[in-house]
């Protein structure tokens, strides 16, 4: 009996060390067990080996026994087929993949879970994967992102107030993925609140953010006549710091709104659409500024000049 306890024993350690040191795994919820006992990572590679074209070439990438140890300890790979003509066994495997089935908007892709079943990032689409250097090394670099995620929470978890705040939003930032899916990160933004009730650090409003809440709020005050209540509160989301850049846009497009309906703002349209535009002139809001300024004021506009 002591020699049996003693095998059991070595087994799950044995368990253990390989997920420690890296290995394959045929199913989420098999790795997502694996992952909390061994603290590893879980590596999601997205295709459709009977359709996705493009999936091939990184399928035999992923599927080379170097790929494993070149990622070095602390991972599990998970392939995760999604087949145009899935079987009854493909079917019944996807229900087990489930909590760890990505929404991309592409494939082939590579997605990354922490020890917790909490996406930290991807790449979607061939075009994202060779820009961050291939399929390996878009693999690493969503390690390095939760590790440094994990690195300034440890600090948090020392830290208290708007600094603990600031440490908590900080690693929010570094995987840029908002409150990720089904918004698994809201206990962390419950914590910033704890920590920083009166928003200082302006993470709250940054992770709180809705531009169709706003865009309501310009609509709703104009019908009610309350222009400066609405400007107001635009007023104090500009003045937020760690709105990112579409935040800013958003934020501008919403005011936009406002000052539409607002016969005595009418005049500061065009520097709204401006600050818009020039926030990311190569993002689709900032494309869409511009086109409305060379539809709105197309005699202000100077040949060869940006208005």
């Amino acid at each position: 009996m002591i020699m049996f306890r003693y095998a059991i024993r070595g087994l799950c350690l044995a368990a253990c060390v390989s997920a420690a040191h890296g290995q394959r795994v045929a199913d989420f919820t098999a790795a997502l067990g694996l992952a909390k006992a061994s603290k590893a990572n879980i590596a999601v590679f997205v295709h459709g080996s009977d359709w996705n074209r493009p999936g091939e070439a990184a399928a035999k990438v992923w599927n080379n026994p170097r790929f494993l140890s070149a990622l070095g300890a602390g991972v599990l790979l998970l392939d995760m087929d999604r087949k145009e003509n899935p079987t009854a066994a493909d079917a019944a495997l996807a229900k087990l993949n489930e909590p760890g089935n990505p929404q991309l908007r592409s494939i082939p892709a590579i997605a990354l879970y922490d020890c917790g079943g909490r996406l930290v990032g991807s790449y979607a689409g061939t075009a994202e994967i060779d820009a961050a250097g291939g399929l390996l090394s878009a693999t690493k670099k969503l390690a390095v992102t939760c590790r440094e995620r994990d690195q300034v929470w440890q600090i948090a978890s020392g830290s208290s107030g708007v600094m603990k705040a600031a440490r908590l939003g900080q690693g929010l930032d570094g995987m840029n993925i908002g409150l990720g899916p089904k918004d698994v990160y809201k206990p962390v933004l419950e914590d910033i609140r704890k920590a920083d009730p009166e928003d200082k650090s302006g993470y709250i409003g940054k992770y709180t953010f809705s531009s169709d809440a706003l865009v309501g709020l310009a609509i709703d005050k104009a019908e009610h006549k309350q222009f400066e209540e609405a400007d107001k509160e635009f007023a104090k989301w500009d003045a937020n710091p760690r709105l990112s850049p579409r935040q800013r846009q958003e934020l501008q497009a919403a005011r936009f709104a406002l000052y539409q309906r607002w016969p005595a703002k009418k005049q500061d349209c065009k520097p709204l659409l401006k600050k818009m535009r020039d926030i990311d002139p190569k993002s689709e809001l900032g494309r869409a500024a511009a086109t409305y300024l060379d539809m709105l004021y197309p005699a202000s506009k100077k040949a060869g000049t940006p208005t």
